[in-house]
């Protein structure tokens, strides 16, 4: 696991970018640990932090000289058609993934992107331009930020690396506040004042002359000539490319399994490639299953499917069962606070999944995840009811707004969140072209599937990648290479649900993979603890800020003061917005940040 920063100035060399710089590599994941590495010469320093880097470990960051001057790169990630780079005309200043990009931008030039695949964020730096150019995959399953000084550039896979830069200055506005309750992706945008994301399908490069921002891939639409047969066929290739890409240089490789229809797919197709026993692993809660009550999301427990997939695989499986007390320690949201950049929406899986993580620690390199299917073949319920799908805002934004409705009432009123969601929900659409003449129907479920892709997906890429890198090793999403989604994408609605189950074409490119159980199984979402204790005790710590707490003139005072007299008593309150409560909080005391006004 990899993460890069740096610094650069164009009209100075400062006398303590390494030092700054190796400071910066101290504030991302460290996985299993690994001391920084850095570069430092004209104009600044890259550096490298984190316990290992694809084809770099043990190195600084790349050095290199060519027939368009020297170059350094800090690459962090995985460039997966590494082979293929190396195989362009000249020869590469090293081996590995940092040695065949930079090969490949010294062949091809500023279009060099447009050849990578991959999960990735780097930053290429020429002295002699003094130019930087900060890249990052096509569907951002790697972060990248930067902060723009008056005459460089600061940049960070982490927004608390940046920060720590000496002319940072953590600070927090009305739209950062917005984006937290508002349960959307801003691409670009980040809750810090002035830090910036690099953009998934992005190239930004910054020089003396300013800033200029090239977008090297975007999702188009094209008419979709395959039959259904074809169609499944092509989704099986795809996705069983994707996986053997991803895993073919990725050391000690296993799965997440949760059961359903996605993990159970990557792991089938996984464990076809390889001799060993696949390891696995899946999380579960104490009686969950004995408790189970059945809901719209989740509509049957995961533990019987994922005793039929691992016997089916032979697996070498981990269940990681979980009670209200791990759930609740105060060291998992502890971490949970300082391993993710803000609090969000849709987080009461966070503490199972850092504890799930961590029983991965160590025992491998790369876990494949099932991050991207639901948004590409129109597996969660929002898909499918007129309610939602229909819905003139973002599909799952009525979801959000009875989520955090009660508590959050004052602050999403004064912050005019539907207005904000509003304006941004018709910026997203107007991204999305069209095929001329399509049917109403068939648009709209491709906006909804974009929506969910550009909008919804980053948040989930994020959580998982942050989580990974906090405990040493790469999360991997099949469903996210970029092939993969430019096909499905473009597959119709009508096409993709055509025997009238949700993700129809992805259940038939699984079969003879799968159980019949699992492959019939119907969508059900990461599970979540039916024990009522765990809300009393998030109700109890909502009741127990402190007076004067950074996150309280956020919320309805009638409330907590309710919670403070009797935490068993007051209006029903959900997960959701209990968890930000306690979440927010924490992250506004541990930035030392204000609410702004």
């Amino acid at each position: 696991m990899s993460e890069i920063a740096g610094w650069v100035d164009f009209e100075r060399q400062p006398a303590t970018a390494g030092a700054v710089v190796t400071e910066m590599t101290r504030a991302l994941a460290a996985g299993e640990g690994g001391a920084p590495r850095l570069w430092a010469g004209p104009g600044g320093a890259l550096g490298l932090g984190g316990a290992r880097s694809h084809g770099m470990a043990g190195r600084a960051p790349l050095d290199a000289r060519g027939a368009r001057g020297p170059a350094v790169i800090a690459f962090g990630g995985a460039c997966d058609n590494r082979a293929e780079l190396r195989g362009l005309p000249g020869r590469p200043d090293g081996e590995g993934d940092a040695a065949a990009v930079l090969h490949a931008y010294r062949v091809l030039g500023v279009r060099f992107t447009e050849h990578l695949r991959g999960s990735y964020a780097f930053a290429l730096w020429e002295p002699q331009d003094a130019a930087l150019t900060l890249v990052r995959d096509r569907l951002g399953t790697r972060p990248l930020y930067y902060l723009e000084l008056d005459t460089g550039v600061v940049f960070a896979s982490r927004p608390e690396a940046v920060l720590a830069h000496p002319a940072a200055r953590p600070a927090l506005d009305e739209d950062g506040l917005r984006i937290v309750l508002s349960g959307i992706t801003v691409p670009g945008r980040t809750v810090y004042r002035d830090v910036r994301e690099v953009r998934p399908g992005h190239a930004v490069r910054f020089s003396s002359g300013g800033r200029t921002e090239r977008r090297y891939w975007a999702l188009s639409a094209a008419e979709h000539r395959d039959d259904t047969a074809t169609t499944v066929a092509r989704v099986r290739e795809l996705l069983a490319d994707a996986v053997g890409e991803q895993t073919a240089s990725a050391g000690r490789a296993g799965s997440l399994m949760s059961g359903g229809l996605d993990s159970s797919t990557l792991a089938a197709l996984l464990a076809g490639r390889r001799e060993e026993r696949l390891a696995t692993f899946s999380v579960d809660y104490q009686g969950y299953e004995e408790n189970f009550r059945p809901h719209i999301v989740r509509p049957a427990p995961d533990s019987p499917y994922v005793r039929e997939m691992t016997a089916h695989l032979g697996s070498d499986h981990t269940d990681v069962v979980l009670t209200t007390g791990d759930l609740t320690a105060p060291d998992v949201w502890n971490a949970l606070v300082a391993a993710l950049d803000q609090p969000r929406l849709f987080a009461d899986i966070e503490p199972s999944m850092i504890l799930l993580y961590r029983a991965v620690q160590g025992r491998l390199d790369t876990v494949l995840s099932g991050e991207g299917a639901d948004e590409l073949f129109g597996g969660f319920p929002w898909f499918h009811h007129p309610r939602w799908a229909d819905a003139p805002d973002f599909p799952w934004t009525p979801t959000t707004d009875e989520l955090v409705g009660t508590l959050f009432a004052p602050a999403m009123k004064d912050l005019a969140v539907p207005d904000f969601r509003a304006e941004h929900y018709r910026e997203a659409l107007a991204e999305l072209p069209a095929p001329p003449d399509e049917d109403p129907r068939e648009r709209r479920m491709r906006e909804v599937g974009y929506l969910f892709v550009t909008r919804f997906l980053p948040e989930q890429l994020d959580r998982a990648h942050r989580l990974s890198a906090g405990c040493g090793f790469d999360v991997r999403m099949p469903f996210c290479d970029h092939r993969l989604v430019e096909y499905a994408l473009n597959i119709p609605w009508g096409v993709k649900n055509f025997d009238g189950s949700e993700k129809s074409v992805l259940r038939a490119a699984a079969a003879g993979l799968l159980p019949a159980s699992v492959l019939e199984r119907r969508k059900s979402g990461y599970p979540m603890t039916h024990d009522r204790g765990y809300d009393r005790i998030l109700r109890a710590k909502v009741g127990e800020l402190a007076p004067g707490g950074p996150v309280l003139p956020l919320l309805d005072a009638s409330v907590v003061d309710r919670l403070r007299e009797d935490p068993s008593q007051g209006p029903a309150l959900s997960r959701t917005e209990l968890e930000l409560a306690l979440k927010l909080d924490a992250w506004l005391t541990r930035w030392r940040l204000t609410l702004p006004g």
